[in-house]
């Protein structure tokens, strides 16, 4: 699950996160000093979930297409 959000870091992706309640948030992952807290960037503030509560991370991918205007949302579970 870190190396998903490693990535996601990397390619500057949106994520979904579902903790163990079933609770769900969406934003961007950020780098963390302490490896066991997972760091999000959200609408409404930066939010710090530990990582032994989350149950699901979902990568949103941005995807262009040359046939289509705009941009597309496809979701990849992780």
């Amino acid at each position: 699950m870190k190396k998903e959000v490693e990535i996601a870091i990397r390619r500057k992706q949106q994520i979904v996160v579902r903790n163990t309640s079933g609770q769900t948030v969406t934003g961007y992952p950020e780098r963390s000093a302490d490896s066991s807290i997972l760091t999000l960037r959200t609408v409404q503030g930066n939010l710090w979930i530990p990582f032994d509560e989350v149950e699901q991370i979902t990568r949103l991918l941005s995807i262009r297409s040359h046939h289509m205007n705009g941009m597309h949302l496809c979701i990849a579970d992780l």
